[in-house]
């Protein structure tokens, strides 16, 4: 009996010592207990903290043996030592210390004891060992992320090894697939232990055939499956295993399986024109991935697909928007932002009305043009005059269903939201002319009226911040007759230079913007257009020249010249030092043998591109 005490007795002074070290703190009691408090008495000399006037402490908390959570502590001096006190809740059976100056995240200063941590168990209010008491220890020593500021110890397996077969002993003490998942990795990636790994990675299969391990597994290999037809089968038969509204019950970080997992599903079935398997996916669909379905399927289809193919889809489209409509709200965007409500928010909106786009477009293809006006109608003030290609399509609807009176509004509306494209300018022109016995004059004066002043000054900032000056090298560069245009050739002149290839889409859509800009300038022999075509492959002189005159520009085209690397690119590469991206479109406004405006991208509207590259122009022209 003796013995057996003497044993036990022996056991609980091994489990608090370590804290009791030498090591600047001291607890009391030594063997702290849960639901009661533990005072903190911490000795900083020797340390970092030494001559530190304000030291702080983080107590990291092991609640049921699953969970950390961090709560702050106040320290005061006393006697040339910092105590505080900790209230230990009834489910803690493990806590380390941190302490520091300044703050949590960035400290000043700090002291975890030399990488080793301040750590102690918690026994249980009846002084028993309790689970949790050395897993916490364990996952200490393995330096998980959340833990690591606590304490960063050398590796050493054989401890934690001989930690959890201690914890294996404790009655009651059963891992989690979590926590059993953390010490696989920790084995595999960290100790280099593949036996061990494997036989953790066996046992977390074993004891949960439906949980996070089992399901990664699988889903891994019905991605891998080479045979497409095989892997639409594989990721049917994941569904079957692991249902969603399964996993929903206890959501556990996995959300980016099923959103690839009903991807593949939703892509194959729409090439296969298994329309009404398409159209049941819906069903278990978050508005995230309903939405991003729609855009890789059918809004695709209507941006590529021929008349009869869009006119085939419009019925699955009527099927899934109101299915949009009901799943906007559900967050299922916040993982993407970190929970920022206004940027969540936004991100709904915008995916939203481009789907709303693409439905009116399939409508307008259809010949549904009564629900392509009810659809525009639902877009918000702020986006039913945002985008220029949908204002014409809005334009043709209402020219289809004779509602003439609404016309010249919408085209007012267009152009004070700088999003108009060249037909419907030539329509609000010959408006004008209608009404002022065919007279242009004070046409230009009516048009800027219809500006929006906020949208002008905001347009003016965005100009301003693409200010730049930046050398050009010389080039001479072959156009679409053959003859060689020398850059030397353009003093005094303001030239715009449009870098585009045949492969890029934002840069043919940009194209009609150009063309507005040509035109406004045309009569302006101190300002020039250029289009060059760079980055291209192949015959890409005829492929550039063709494309051109085909859509029907008039463009001022130039070719770019092959570089030391081969590529097609030698004068885009020499700004690349300039632009710190080799992303196209990219428009350069140059004088005097200077880069003067530069920028990237483009808005969709083709008067917002107009407008914009007039308004740097004339800012230059003004410069002395």
């Amino acid at each position: 009996m003796k013995k057996t005490l003497f044993t036990a007795l022996l056991a609980l002074f091994a489990i608090f010592t370590y804290a009791q070290q030498g090591n600047g703190l001291t607890l009391s009691p030594a063997a702290p207990t849960a639901g009661k408090p533990v005072s903190i008495n911490y000795s900083a000399k020797g340390t970092d903290l030494e001559f530190s006037d304000e030291v702080s402490a983080v107590a990291l908390l092991f609640h049921n043996a699953s969970q950390w959570k961090a709560q702050p502590l106040t320290l005061k001096k006393v006697n040339g030592a910092w105590t505080g006190s900790l209230l230990l809740p009834a489910d803690v059976s493990f806590f380390a210390l941190r302490f520091f100056q300044g703050s949590a995240d960035h400290p000043d200063a700090k002291d975890n004891n030399n990488g080793k941590g301040f750590f102690s168990r918690v026994l249980s209010p009846k002084k028993k060992v309790v689970p949790g008491n050395y897993l916490g220890e364990a996952l200490l020593y393995m330096a998980e992320q959340e833990l690591s500021p606590f304490a960063s110890p050398q590796n050493d397996a054989a401890t934690v090894e001989a930690l959890l077969k201690k914890e294996s002993q404790i009655p009651g003490a059963k891992l989690k697939e979590d926590q059993l998942s953390n010490i696989q990795r920790y084995y595999q990636f960290i100790a280099k232990d593949e036996l061990r790994s494997e036989q953790l990675k066996s046992e977390i299969l074993s004891r949960f055939p439906k949980g996070k391990m089992a399901r990664f597994i699988r889903y891994q290999q019905a991605l891998q499956e080479p045979d497409k037809a095989k892997m639409t089968g594989a990721l049917e038969q994941f569904l079957a295993e692991f249902p969603i509204v399964e996993w929903r019950k206890n959501p556990d970080g996995q959300a980016y399986i099923y959103y690839e997992v009903y991807r593949g599903l939703a892509t194959a079935y729409f090439r296969q024109k298994a329309y009404d398997k398409f159209l049941a996916l819906f069903n278990d669909f978050d508005f995230k991935t309903a939405n991003e379905v729609y855009r890789f399927n059918v809004t695709k289809m209507e941006m590529i697909g021929s008349e009869a193919e869009k006119k085939a889809v419009l019925p699955l489209s009527r099927k899934i928007m109101p299915v949009l409509f009901k799943l906007k709200n559900d967050g299922s965007y916040a993982e993407d932002f970190s929970g920022n409500d206004s940027l969540i928010n936004n991100n709904v909106a915008q995916q939203l009305s481009e789907r709303i786009f693409s439905h009116v477009s399939l409508c307008k293809a259809a010949g549904a043009y009564d629900e392509g006006l009810e659809y525009i109608g639902y877009l918000s003030d702020q986006k039913r005059y945002a985008s220029a290609e949908l204002n014409e399509i809005h334009l043709y609807l209402l020219d289809q269903l004779k509602q003439i009176d609404k016309i010249k509004p919408l085209l007012e509306a267009s152009v004070k939201n700088m999003a108009v494209t060249p037909l419907m300018f030539d329509r609000l022109k010959a408006i004008y002319l209608a009404e002022h016995n065919e007279s242009t004059q004070d046409y230009d004066k009516y048009l800027a009226s219809l500006n929006s002043s906020d949208a002008v000054d905001a347009m003016r900032i965005h100009v301003m911040e693409n200010m730049v000056k930046h050398p050009l090298i010389p080039f001479s560069l072959e156009n679409a007759e053959g003859k060689m245009i020398n850059s030397s050739d353009w003093k005094d002149k303001i030239v715009v230079i449009d870098f585009w290839a045949t492969w890029c889409r934002p840069c043919i859509m940009a194209f009609p913007g150009m063309q507005l800009l040509i035109d406004k300038y045309t009569k302006d022999p101190s300002v020039a257009v250029y289009m060059i075509g760079t980055m291209q492959f192949g015959d890409y002189k005829k492929k550039s020249v063709d494309f051109v005159k085909s859509q029907g520009f008039r463009f001022n085209l130039l070719h770019d010249a092959i570089g030391e690397n081969g590529e097609q690119n030698k004068v885009f590469r020499s700004l690349i030092p300039l632009f710190q991206s080799s992303g196209i479109p990219r428009k350069i406004i140059v004088k005097n043998g200077e880069v003067r405006y530069s920028s990237e991208g483009y808005s969709g509207s083709p008067s917002q591109l107009m407008d914009e590259l007039s308004m740097a122009i004339e800012i230059i022209r003004k410069e002395k």
